[in-house]
């Protein structure tokens, strides 16, 4: 980075997606409310190769994979952490041994890697798509990356339809073409798993009835690279065009020898199957034409940074329309974050919950905490705990949805502990200190009063929290009294120490 750049790096905002065929990084500077990028890297690693049929991610792909972020520490060093997401896709959504890889990335790259869900990332790909082309009209956004294929309809900034199906560029050719050897019969068969594959969106998808269709990435960007290789002004891709160009390819017994106008000797290896998975697309979605756009993941999670610092929390969003959806008693839950608050307002420099993740799991647990209650009262806690796992929800990527259905359902009765190697971004011991001070706000808030003059004092060490309660009020309450006393052997298994004065 220059020094210009490195003098005003609160003005920045920088993404990279950690994709299964390529990384892509991309800076971008804050002018007002919009976004100026300036700078962008791509590395072809193919994760998505290293992943064999157990979903076990490969010793050399790992090593691939951590040699490109170690070279984008240089590029990265100036950039403030609070400006700098980095989101992972597919592979290691897929992958086993994910927790391998993102612990040696925190040895040689300074930043939290956020292994996000299918259908998050959808979402993401059309903010970037939608804040790009800025136009009132339904769209189709198709998004071929190396292990998965996004779909996702929308108006505006309005989603109204998404999917992720597992059908991908890197992972078709290694099923389909593993041997780079081409074919008719090899194509047929990569189509056909395709549709097949699309079958179960067509119906759902095609009630939308969108007015146009646009792609992005890296397999379509490849194809309207070949169809427009001779044009001055840029024309969609067509499914002629698309047959075409799979006839041109059957003309070559092996990828290495394509030699297609237009085609970079780094696609290849994938143009086949990338070209199999959209024609399938296009017949079963009835598309007769494609737009390409340059904006994608990357620039959909660089506008969402943009929207979070103008205090418009996706997040917060999200968890405010799902307990709208089930109808949770939002009186009795803001009451029980009112007590969780002043209690992590106590506690929160001596258990070190500083970080801003943690006050939001906080509120979006105890806002949520109750929408089990819409399956059944009994075991309220476990259904939503299922719910919240089980949910789209746009904002969160898979380890906070993780945690936040995970403080939903230890909120009362027994606590099951997930294993400490599942926690990357997040640390277990912090999310137990969360679970503690939520389970306290439930159960001294259980009998529905509205009343918070009974907690006058709160106190905190690593392992110990004292409260001190009104005696009067305690008297005149003895559930919550005799409940107390089992909180505190609850808590007591797992070397914590709860004392009530």
């Amino acid at each position: 980075m220059n020094n210009k750049l490195e003098a005003h790096t609160s003005e920045y905002l920088a993404a990279l997606d950690i994709g299964s065929n390529s990384f892509h990084f991309v800076l971008a500077r804050q002018v007002g409310e919009h976004l100026q990028l300036v700078h962008r890297e791509k590395y072809q690693v193919q994760l998505a190769e290293g992943l064999n049929e157990h979903n076990m991610l490969s010793a050399e792909a790992i090593e691939r994979g951590l040699s490109t972020l170690a070279h984008l520490t240089t590029t990265t060093k100036n950039i403030k952490a609070d400006n700098f997401r980095a989101v992972a896709t597919f592979t290691l959504r897929q992958a086993k041994n994910s927790h391998e890889f993102l612990a040696a990335a925190r040895r040689v790259f300074p930043f939290t890697i956020e292994v996000i869900s299918g259908h998050e990332e959808a979402r993401l790909i059309y903010q970037g798509v939608a804040h790009y082309l800025q136009n009132d009209i339904k769209q189709l956004v198709l998004d071929i990356g190396g292990g998965s294929t996004e779909c996702v309809i929308g108006r505006k900034l309005q989603i109204n339809a998404v999917e992720s199906l597992n059908i991908g560029c890197v992972s078709y050719q290694q099923q389909f073409f593993h041997r780079q050897v081409i074919s008719k019969k090899v194509f047929k068969l990569a189509i056909s798993a395709a549709k097949h594959q699309i079958d179960s969106i067509v119906k759902r998808f095609k009630k939308q009835q969108w007015h146009s269709v646009v792609g992005t990435s890296g397999t379509i960007k490849s194809i309207a690279r070949i169809v427009n290789y001779d044009n001055e002004i840029q024309r969609p891709i067509t499914l002629a065009d698309l047959k075409h160009i799979k006839k041109q390819l059957l003309k070559f017994n092996h990828a290495d020898d394509i030699k297609i106008p237009g085609l970079k000797d780094n696609r290849k290896s994938v143009i086949c199957a990338g070209v199999a998975i959209l024609l399938a697309l296009m017949e079963q979605l009835e598309i007769n034409a494609i737009e390409y756009c340059q904006y994608a993941l990357r620039e959909g999670v660089l506008f969402e940074q943009l929207e979070n610092l103008t205090h418009n929390n996706v997040r917060v969003r999200s968890v405010k329309n799902l307990a709208e959806r089930f109808n949770i008693d939002k009186l009795h839950a803001n009451h029980v974050y009112a007590i969780a608050e002043r209690i992590f307002s106590q506690v929160v420099r001596p258990w070190q919950l500083e970080k801003p993740i943690y006050p939001e799991l906080l509120r979006a647990a105890t806002q949520l905490h109750e929408i089990g209650m819409d399956i059944n009262a009994s075991g309220y806690q476990k259904h939503g705990q299922y719910i919240v796992e089980q949910a789209d929800l746009a904002g969160f990527n898979q380890e906070q949805q993780k945690a936040l259905a995970w403080l939903i359902g230890n909120q009362r009765k027994k606590i099951t502990l997930i294993d400490a190697d599942l926690w990357y971004q997040l640390e277990q011991e912090k999310l137990l200190k969360l679970c503690l001070i939520i389970r306290l706000s439930v159960l001294l808030s259980q009998q529905r009063h509205q009343d918070e003059q009974f907690l006058t004092q709160i106190s905190a060490k690593q392992t110990q929290l004292t409260l001190t309660l009104d005696k009067q009020w305690l008297k005149a309450r003895p559930i919550i009294k005799t409940e107390l006393v089992y909180e505190q052997a609850v808590i007591a298994k797992l070397s914590y120490q709860l004392t009530i004065n």
